[in-house]
């Protein structure tokens, strides 16, 4: 975009050095006279006479030779000359064409990060993948090598033998036509069906896919088998069919095997004795004393952890006290004073001289409303006392007043009311009643006129303070005289002023003769400015000012 002037420039009788009149392909239009111009069609400088562009001179030449360069051959110093493509391995430089023989033997390495080969979009080989080779067969791509060694196919048909040294991931696995899963439950059915010694045999069933036991009844002469309904029955029957009493019933041959009962598990007799290490009980309630025909719980009812002589603990129901009591067994560190250590949501109410807690504690005055509460946080890895709140933390509820003798919050803090101190620190910096060039604090806002002066140091100025330094002026074209000169005023109280003009139309700076006078360009001012266009703009103009005035940064005169 070129710079638009609307006065004349002097050089005063100075070079114009490196200079470039307009270039164009024809003659601009509305020209004024002595315009000139740089015609490229023919390559000549032609200038307006009033009436029409006139030539000033004609640029000719000749071309003095030729030189073929890399890759062509031929050339000359004068008259018709031809260049000439010269061919290569792989490629022929025909009469209208340069042609890349169709089967090439010399190529060497063919690199590109988006390289296919193929004979179709469907049906092609693609390294556009990084560190991946996919064939496409079928606008499918079925199979895919991949940088960690993994082939991923669509399907895989191996006539041979196939050695997996990692994992086989399947969706589905047949041995000789049958799915794995059936071959391994006949296999297993035949393995118990076949062993005619043992006295529990096993059949499978293709129908419903599991395996049924069968038991002998164990007599002598009956052969009678039980199914797996009744196993349980006929194995409590040994019983009275072996001719002792109060037997022993072994089910599993060692502690690592699993015995799965589907329906109800009923113990009739009086002793119940668990050996298990672990016990998981799915119900989410425990029933103790179901036989109790009384109204209410059994005094002592409960859960006794056993330890050994004097070192039982026993969560129990006390019924003269209606309360629910732990109690340590004599032996015991704690057995002076029973203990319960627990989280507790709610109220919890009750004197004590001493509570340790864990981290919030709600405490109530007892005696009156005037009374102040006191706390007292102890190191619980020591012992050792922290903080004594008689005297470090205190509140008195009937004046409304927490005494702290020092506050650290990690967190926000909200002050409704007035917030008094005698010191103020903001991010270890100490804020001041006035801030300073060196110390926060607070300030007071300048006026317009004040930012205006420019002076003083101890006011802080606001953007509506900032934009009091600036003045701008809309200029209507069309209200030009013939004299093409416009005066503003500013009122800014100064000479140290920056004014700038620009088209309102194309946002174009312009050029014009700008002065800190009077519309005379002789008497000067500090609150006016005039501009002369000689030439009227196109369109209507806005005039930028802005002031300088209190700078107080001196730039340094050298003079040469």
């Amino acid at each position: 975009m070129a710079i638009n002037f609307y006065s004349s420039i002097s050089l005063n009788k100075n070079e114009l050095q490196n200079a470039v009149v307009q270039n164009a392909g024809s003659d601009p239009g509305s020209p004024a006279a002595g315009q000139i111009y740089y015609n490229s069609g023919d390559n000549t400088l032609r200038v307006y006479d009033g009436s029409n562009f006139v030539t000033l001179s004609t640029t000719t030449g000749d071309i003095t030779g030729v030189t073929a360069g890399t890759g062509l051959t031929g050339g000359g110093a004068s008259g018709a000359v031809t260049l000439n493509v010269i061919g290569g391995n792989g490629i022929t430089a025909n009469a209208d064409d340069i042609a890349i023989t169709a089967a090439q033997t010399t190529i060497t390495s063919v690199l590109n990060t988006s390289l296919v080969l193929g004979r179709d979009n469907d049906n092609k080989v693609s390294f556009a993948t990084d560190n991946q080779i996919i064939f496409r067969v079928g606008a499918g791509d079925n199979v895919i090598f991949k940088a960690s060694g993994e082939i991923e196919a669509a399907s895989l048909d191996i006539s041979g033998d196939a050695d997996v040294d990692g994992t086989l991931e399947a969706d589905a696995i047949t041995v000789n036509g049958t799915a794995l899963d059936e071959f391994i439950q006949d296999t297993v059915g035949a393995m118990f069906s076949s062993n005619t010694e043992t006295r529990i045999a096993a059949t499978y069933q293709d129908g419903d896919g599991t395996i049924d036991l069968v038991v002998d009844d164990m007599t002598a002469n009956d052969n009678d088998d039980v199914s797996n309904a009744n196993l349980l029955t006929r194995l409590a029957a040994l019983e009275s069919t072996s001719g002792a009493a109060n037997e022993n019933i072994v089910i599993g041959t060692d502690s690592g095997d699993t015995i799965v009962i589907t329906g109800n598990l009923q113990v009739s007799g009086t002793t119940t004795t668990i050996d298990s290490t672990t016990v998981t009980i799915e119900d989410h309630n425990i029933v103790l004393d179901k036989g109790n025909s009384t109204s209410a719980v059994v005094d002592g009812a409960g859960i006794t952890l056993e330890g050994g002589s004097g070192d039982d603990v026993t969560w129990m129901w006390s019924a003269g006290n209606g309360r629910m009591e732990l109690k340590a067994g004599s032996s015991l560190a704690r057995a002076a004073f029973d203990e319960v250590v627990a989280n507790v949501t709610g109220a919890l109410s009750g004197n004590a001289s001493t509570a340790t807690l864990a981290s919030t504690v709600t405490a109530t005055a007892n005696n009156s409303a005037n009374e102040t509460v006191y706390l007292t946080f102890v190191d619980g890895a020591t012992g050792a006392q922290g903080i004594e709140t008689d005297t470090a933390l205190n509140y008195n509820p009937s004046s409304n007043i927490l005494t702290v003798v020092e506050l650290d919050v990690s967190g926000d803090v909200d002050v409704d009311g007035t917030l008094e101190t005698d010191a103020l620190t903001i991010g270890g910096a100490a804020v001041l009643a006035q801030a300073t060039t060196s110390a926060v604090g607070a300030v007071e806002l300048a006026t317009s006129a004040e930012t205006q002066t420019g002076t003083s140091t101890t006011r802080a100025v606001t953007p509506d303070g900032l934009a009091a330094r600036h003045v701008v002026a809309d200029i209507d074209v069309s209200s030009l005289t013939d004299a093409n000169i416009v005066t503003i005023t500013h009122n800014l109280g100064t000479a140290d002023i920056m004014v700038q003009v620009y088209d309102k139309t194309t946002e174009a700076n312009i050029m014009c003769d700008i002065a800190r006078t009077t519309d005379d360009f002789s008497t000067a001012s500090t609150s006016v400015v005039s501009i002369d266009f000689g030439t009227a703009p196109p369109n209507d103009c806005r005039a930028l000012i802005t002031s300088l005035k209190g700078a107080t940064a001196s730039g340094t005169v050298a003079y040469t």
